[in-house]
């Protein structure tokens, strides 16, 4: 074969280094014109002049790699060597400011290029066939995406929306709801862990104790326990922070489920400002702070993409919600479901076995306490390690499994839940529509469950040995409904599950609801936008949701904005600072106990504090005050401060057993005369609050002097124990929260 090349006019082109480039001469093959060649010294053989036209032969020789020294110097540009260049375009390697630079990809100067292994290729493929591409019919209806929002935008939206949060749950909190039993025995043991202690009472293990160890972190911030008036109203303060956080988690995580601002502002909108919301959400009860660090967990895992540490802080959130509330334990399955979500398929045997260890190791703290403590069994099984009468986990819950439905059942509950049938509504239908949406989208891991049973397995192994074909990876399906389905349904069970359900047992699924409830609306208008090829549609639609959820709202709550039945207790309060000796025994609820036994409370003032005022639980059922304290007499007890609340317990446990237990308080209840009385309206009812003092058969004698409280240690032996008969169920005679009466309206 022989080759030819013309030399051509010279280009104007420099180096970097200033050095002009060698010419580049025109190639013929054949008597051709072939592709340029840019590096002509590369071919070794016998060069020859062909012709005085300035043709040059070459004729085939061996190919020979000639010496470095023969290559033209590379051109360098800003850093960057030019591989190729034509009048048009050129190749150069990449630079990146900053990045350190391999010295395998610095430029020595020896850098040459090949020479074109086909040459002539051009002519050929421009002399080949040319074939037209089939007609495509183009759509020209294209689907339009939502209106797209800047960043700085949609953060100020969510700042209002908090700040109407903020509002909505700050107006009037003081003065509604009414104080409830639970608020007091909770903020009583937050003030007892600054002092020491887990409980100004022996703890008895109703509930794990670190959600009031965070109230008591808040009054040390804070400067005390009456910062905003009253105890309970620093307590309230606490919770309001809770509720905004929970409001932005509920936002960001349908914003990261959805992937729509407009359903993840509805879904703030229901859980804000429903009636249920701003009534429960501002009360000191431990659900508030255990649906925070939930909902925070659930965030956890929806962004982690597989990530450990967001797994590892899920758990951990998930494991310090339990031991805010223990009940929160029954979603558990949901959130292992939710890690093995959210992790790539690769990862979910570590990442399961993280999340679950993390989870039970935080929890299991709860039960060391108990072995530390030596009080996990009960008294009565006689272990040589035990030399006192003690309270016992193990008696603890199964009393609280034994508990009945006659302090409160589902259906007193649901009549506190009627101001909100919209939301009883969406709690029931949302969680459904997304357990079957999410069942529809897992069908194939269902099928593949089934398959994977013994009796099919060995089939479905021929049949795909034969048809050579391979099950899918179902696994790869990132429901955005059944997580949130499979939350709601667990707390749902836990309600409808028999015995003793509370009012503000729906605490935790008031954000679930809204989490659900934006979703599904979110999918189904989905579902209209891509009907009409126009998703705007369902953008505007939600926002029209959105608006009609806040008014029905702000209608809805109306009368929780003006009444005010917390001054019947506050009243009472200051009458007992007015009137009452400060070294009488005073019977009265929880919720007064702190602003009558610490210096500057409401009913202290700046006068001395009321060392005697006892909770009528504790009077009833703690051996150390019904025996020591009192000596089983109820002519010890001086006055009685007792809500309607109060006085139907007294009556119901009180009036059936003679003197033991709650006996003692029914039969000072029957010599006392009432001395005060205090009522305003509560919802359709009002709330009474007595004051009751006890006529005395003897002369008053100086009340005993009970040491402090909180050890744990009762000195009372277990025959005492067991004469405090017809009350509660064991392990329950201490547990003061586990005494709220349901709402009624």
């Amino acid at each position: 074969m022989t080759f030819s090349y013309t030399p051509q006019e010279p280009e104007p082109r420099r180096g970097g280094a200033g050095q002009p480039q060698p010419q580049v001469p025109e190639v013929f093959v054949n008597g051709e014109p072939a592709a340029p060649m840019e590096n002509p010294q590369r071919f070794s053989g016998r060069i020859s002049p062909a012709s005085t036209h300035n043709t040059v032969l070459i004729q085939d020789a061996p190919t020979q790699t000639l010496d470095a020294q023969v290559a033209p110097p590379p051109e360098v540009v800003n850093g960057n060597v030019i591989l190729y260049r034509r009048p048009n375009f050129f190749v150069r390697t990449v630079y990146r400011p900053g990045q350190r630079q391999s010295p395998l990809r610095k430029p020595s100067g020896y850098t040459v290029k090949t020479p074109t292994i086909i040459p002539g290729q051009e002519k050929r493929i421009a002399h080949s066939e040319t074939r037209m591409m089939p007609m495509v019919t183009v759509h020209t209806t294209k689907q339009t995406r939502a209106i797209p929002m800047p960043a700085w935008l949609e953060a100020v939206i969510v700042v209002l929306a908090l700040a109407g949060t903020f509002v909505a749950h700050t107006y009037n909190m003081f003065n509604f709801p009414r104080y409830e039993l639970d608020e007091g025995t909770y903020m009583s043991n937050a003030w007892a862990i600054t002092q020491g202690m887990l409980s100004p009472y022996p703890y008895g293990y109703g509930h794990p104790p670190l959600a009031w160890i965070q109230i008591a972190a808040w009054i040390k911030l804070t400067g005390g326990l009456f910062t905003f008036g009253n105890a309970i109203n620093s307590g309230r303060a606490f919770m309001l922070l809770y509720a905004v956080g929970s409001a932005l988690l509920v936002y960001l995580i349908v914003r990261r489920l959805g992937g729509s601002r407009s359903a993840a502002l509805l879904a703030l909108a229901i859980f804000s400002f429903s009636p249920l919301s701003i009534t429960y959400q501002v009360q000191v009860f431990l659900d508030n702070i255990a649906t925070f660090w939930l909902l925070l967990s659930i965030y956890f895992l929806v962004i982690s993409n597989s990530r450990l540490i967001y797994i590892v802080l899920a758990a951990i959130a998930f494991g310090i919600s339990v031991l805010s509330k223990e009940v929160f334990l029954v979603a558990l399955p949901a959130m292992i479901y939710g890690a093995w979500l959210h992790t790539t398929r690769f990862q979910r045997k570590f990442t399961l076995v993280a999340f679950i260890y993390i989870v039970i190791a935080i929890c299991s703290g709860f039960v060391l306490l108990a072995i530390l403590k030596g009080e996990l069994f009960p008294y009565e099984w006689r272990l040589p390690w035990d030399t006192h009468a003690h309270l016992s986990m193990w008696d603890t819950f199964i009393g609280q499994a034994q508990l009945g439905q006659e302090n409160g059942s589902l259906a007193q509950s649901l009549t506190a839940w009627e101001d909100d049938p919209l939301f009883l509504i969406c709690s029931l239908a949302a969680p459904g529509f997304n357990l079957l949406y999410g069942l529809w989208n897992r069908r194939l891991l269902l099928y593949y469950m089934v398959l994977s049973l013994p009796p099919f397995r060995f089939f479905v192994k021929e049949w795909l040995h034969k048809t050579k074909e391979s099950l899918p990876d179902v696994t790869v399906v990132r429901d955005r409904h059944f997580l949130l389905a499979l939350v709601a349904i667990f707390f749902w069970l836990l309600l409808v599950r028999g015995g003793q359900v509370l009012s503000f047992y729906i605490i935790p699924l008031i954000p679930l609801v809204a989490l659900n409830t934006a979703m599904a609306l979110n999918t189904i208008l989905g579902w209209l936008g891509k009907l009409v090829r126009f998703d705007v549609v369902r953008a505007v639609l939600l926002v029209i949701a959105l608006a009609a959820v806040v008014t029905y709202d702000v209608l809805d709550t109306g009368f929780r904005f003006h009444q005010h039945p917390t001054s019947a207790q506050n009243q009472a309060l200051v009458w007992i600072r007015a009137h009452v000796p400060h070294d009488a025994f005073i019977v009265i609820n929880s919720y007064l106990y702190l602003d009558l036994r610490v210096p500057g409370g409401v009913g202290v003032g700046d006068g001395a504090p009321y060392p005697h005022a006892e909770v009528y639980w504790n009077v009833a059922y703690d051996p150390e005050l019904h025996f020591q304290a009192l000596e089983n007499n109820w002519d010890r007890i001086d006055y009685i401060v007792a809500d309607s609340e109060m006085l139907r317990d007294i009556q119901a446990y009180g009036g059936q057993v003679g003197t033991g237990g709650m006996g003692i308080i029914y039969q000072a209840l029957k010599n006392s005369v009432q001395l005060a009385e205090f009522r305003t309206n509560d919802h359709s009812l009002q709330i009474v609050v007595d004051v009751f003092q006890v006529i005395h058969k003897n002369p008053p004698q100086t009340v005993y002097q009970a040491p402090a409280a909180g050890s744990g240690a009762l000195a009372q032996t277990q025959a005492d124990m067991k004469a405090l008969s017809g009350g509660p169920s064991p392990g329950d005679h201490f547990g003061l929260a586990d005494r709220q009466r349901a709402i009624t309206s």
